[in-house]
């Protein structure tokens, strides 16, 4: 990991370009989409001279490129040119690409509790993340400062976020462009390919993920509760998070079903507001509604030092009858509407262990009541009865793992979410950190077969004015209290909430992988008994993810595999066919022998086979072969290799000897 550092001189540090980099005219020099790119970062001798960006068709793919400019550019455009397939006459509109500058947030304190090696920025320092809503941006060109007139940063570069919605009908090759910044001097140019993989990331989402917002935040124009305005915002929500990969949509309290009082002591209810506010979010994209809550703590019984809220172990997790009371009106809603599955609710945030009882009570209420409606939690206990959703946080999932794993077994979905902690060496989206740790925990999703992610906050910021360290940091980690921005059209995004949409189609690109595996596994038949269709996106997934807290924290690492997942699907498409499984997986570690490693494969029906060169002789006639094969000290590597009426495919497995 690169850490950026400045250098504290009591009166200016003015950083000098290095000879080797220093430009005599504007120039525009391409990034990674995992990179947070400082103002005083520049171009070296290595930088290529072009962007290169890789996506599947149905992806949102992300780039980035750096303008430096030699003087100060007062507004500075840009744009990305249609898209034009080198071969064929097909290309991708301009109109289905959206480019946009990176605003940064002045930070003078880093997040707390964050080992300094897991710091992708260096405080005091200005951070990039919330993307600006305008057309044309300033660029200055020398030294500002960021903290009392005393430290001084450089100011010479403006990176440039680039997001490219490949069509679901594009043809797969490289595509060509050219990206330019003008206002300056001069024009700057940067050539754009585009390689787009031949297949498609499915429209379905294999995974849950709700990011919970709030309509009236601060830094936002007020609107009234459920006038048109409300409704306006909501609509512009739904289609943000919705074009992030997100599917559900939440919190909603209960109470917007309305209760009225009759002067006998019935009531009535209203559910005309929740009625628009689901149709407005399923029409946009949403799969599912949060609603809370139905329960709460029970009257405080602390006694000193035993704790407050839900730390007071005298205190227990009860219904709430005013919220009870509507679920009859919520269940005559969901039938009449043919809305079945598409809400679930909450108890009462974050139960410990010290409520299980308490807790499991009140579930076995909701179902009772409300039969065919699912409840999830995020909480801090590991038995919370025959809760559907459970909810931990990362770190509590790491490290009550076996209870989690056996609900799921038994039936429910397991989750995980963050907020304002875990901090350490897990995996958060906190400002200062790098992009990598946002978009790995969709890995870890994988890596572990989990249903879904919850995140707090979209866009709950702790002042008026959002783009600050105050509004995105007080007394918590940068970053913690939301993701997106307000924009000119109600929401604008961030380096984070793009890394965390890219994170989620590296994880459909793994299920991609696993569902190609698996049909071929159907339509073989017997014969391919033995395949685990995700065994071999996992032992890929094992590249970047090891646990919760074991990753790596190479960008390199992680494009690099997204690359090696793509090209085995695009194998699986093509002559010959050669599908390898190990037995144990690749990377396994052996100690000593005898080290026996199973082979089993699948090839083209009447193709041949090699193992480290030797050839495999029992193939069946649907292509299933098997063999057995000893790891050496010194070769802890296999080789297959297939051929068929001239064409040859290779797969290397490599494996670990234990000294």
């Amino acid at each position: 990991m690169r850490i950026k550092v400045l250098f504290f001189m009591s009166m200016i540090a003015i950083i000098l370009l290095p000879q080797k980099s220093r430009a005599t005219e504007p120039v525009l020099w391409p990034n990674t989409s995992l990179t947070k790119v400082l103002r005083q970062d520049m171009p070296d001798v290595s930088t290529p001279s072009y962007l290169q960006i890789y996506g599947a068709r149905g992806e949102i793919v992300s780039g980035q490129a750096v303008f430096s400019p030699v003087k100060t550019v007062d507004a500075a455009s840009v744009s990305l040119s249609d898209l034009r397939h080198r071969i064929s006459d097909k290309k991708i509109p301009a109109s289905a690409i959206k480019v946009q500058w990176v605003r940064y947030i002045d930070v003078q304190k880093n997040s707390s509790r964050i080992p300094h090696d897991e710091l992708e920025i260096i405080a005091p320092n200005p951070m990039p993340d919330p993307f600006w809503d305008k057309t044309a941006i300033p660029v200055k060109v020398g030294t500002y400062s960021i903290l009392d007139n005393s430290v001084y940063i450089a100011h010479r570069s403006q990176p440039v976020w680039i997001e490219i919605a490949v069509p679901r009908n594009a043809e797969a090759g490289d595509y060509e462009g050219m990206l330019t910044v003008t206002g300056g001097e001069k024009p700057a140019e940067l050539p754009v390919v585009l390689h787009v993989w031949n297949f498609e990331v499915p429209e379905e989402r294999h995974l849950s993920v709700v990011t919970w917002w709030n309509l009236q935040a601060r830094g936002f124009e007020k609107v009234e509760p459920y006038s048109e305005s409300y409704w306006a915002r909501l609509k512009r929500f739904s289609e943000f998070v919705v074009e992030h990969r997100q599917t559900d949509a939440g919190v909603v309290p209960i109470t917007i079903i309305e209760e009225h009082d009759g002067s006998r002591g019935d009531y009535s209810y209203d559910t005309g507001n929740l009625e628009r506010y689901a149709e407005t979010a399923f029409a946009a994209g949403i799969r599912q509604i949060h609603l809370h809550s139905l329960g709460q703590l029970s009257p405080s019984g602390r006694q000193k030092g035993v704790g407050r809220g839900v730390l007071d172990r005298n205190r227990k997790i009860v219904p709430r009858e005013d919220a009870f009371r509507r679920l009859p009106a919520l269940i005559e809603l969901m039938k009449r509407r043919d809305w079945e599955g598409r809400f679930v609710v909450n108890i009462s945030d974050e139960p410990f262990m010290h409520h299980e009882e308490s807790y499991a009570e009140v579930v076995d209420l909701v179902h009772e009541k409300a039969p065919g409606i699912r409840i999830v939690e995020a909480l801090e206990a590991e038995y919370l009865g025959n809760l559907d959703i459970y909810c931990p946080k990362i770190n509590h999932l790491d490290m009550w793992y076996p209870a989690y794993k056996q609900h799921q077994e038994n039936g429910a979905e397991l989750w995980f979410y963050t907020s304002r902690i875990p901090v350490g060496r897990y995996p958060n989206r906190f400002v200062d950190c790098s992009l990598l740790k946002m978009r790995v925990q969709f890995w870890m999703q994988y890596y572990y077969d989990l249903d879904g992610y919850l995140f707090w906050a979209l866009n709950s910021f702790y002042t008026d004015n959002p783009f600050t360290e105050e509004a995105i940091g007080r007394n918590s980690p940068l970053g913690n209290p939301a993701i997106a921005y307000p924009g000119k059209n109600g929401l604008t995004g961030s380096l984070r909430f793009s890394a965390q949409r890219d994170g989620i189609e590296d994880y459909e690109y793994l299920w991609v992988l696993e569902d190609n595996l698996r049909k071929i596994k159907e339509r073989t038949g017997h014969n391919a008994f033995w395949l685990d269709p995700r065994q071999r996106p996992r032992e890929l997934c094992s590249r970047v993810v090891q646990s919760f807290h074991d990753y790596t924290r190479d960008p390199e690492v992680m494009l690099e595999t997204r690359s090696a997942i793509a090209e085995e699907i695009e194998a699986l498409q093509s002559e010959p066919l050669l599908i390898v499984q190990t037995s144990p997986p690749e990377g396994s570690v052996f100690p000593e022998g005898p080290r026996n490693l199973g082979i089993r494969g699948l090839v083209t029906p009447g193709a041949t086979v090699t193992i480290n060169g030797e050839a495999v002789e029992d193939i069946s006639p649907d292509g299933y072969f098997r063999r057995y094969h000893f790891l050496l000290d010194v070769e802890p590597v296999i080789t297959v290799e297939t051929e068929y009426n001239g064409k040859k495919r290779t797969v290397i497995r490599t494996f670990k000897i234990a000294d």
